[in-house]
């Protein structure tokens, strides 16, 4: 498979230049996966940003209150999960697990900072990305917040 060409038709990459692509390309760490693999447990720290590149994904999160387990979405080729695994010390705020065989392409913290000295323009977009994560994951979380207070 040519990550390149990979990265390149994906909607979050596909303005930038073949030579910052090869630099996020030889970053990524090509993994396949058995199904029901646990990639990342909510509450825990992971290990690193996932790109979908052939299967599905599961994810999943726990409410401690209710001590029920939700899908919160499948995702497919081309998804990327994890996002918050590159920043130190932040807890999952979901779990992610294989749903039959899968084939991911992995980016650790350490690959993400070494992305800022060979494709700075790669690494401020993932950056932004895991912002954009972080207030999607705030919202949600508000939303959890005022339906258990509109309960009580």
């Amino acid at each position: 498979m040519d990550l390149t060409f990979f990265l390149k038709n994906l909607p979050a990459f596909e303005e930038f230049q073949a030579h910052h692509l090869a630099v996020l390309a030889s970053h990524l760490k090509i993994e396949q996966h058995d199904d029901a693999h646990v990639f990342i447990r909510q509450g825990e720290q992971g290990a690193a940003l996932y790109l979908l590149l052939q299967g599905s994904v599961r994810v999943t999160r726990h409410d401690d209150d209710s001590e029920v387990e939700q899908e919160v979405r499948e995702l497919s080729d081309g998804e990327m999960f994890g996002m918050l695994s590159l920043i130190d010390d932040l807890p999952a705020q979901a779990s992610c697990s294989a749903r039959g065989p899968v084939k991911t392409a992995a980016l650790t913290r350490d690959a993400f900072h070494q992305l800022f000295h060979e494709a700075s323009p790669i690494g401020h977009h993932l950056q932004y990305m895991v912002a954009v994560q972080m207030a999607r994951d705030l919202q949600e979380a508000n939303k959890r917040f005022r339906a258990t207070l509109t309960m009580t």
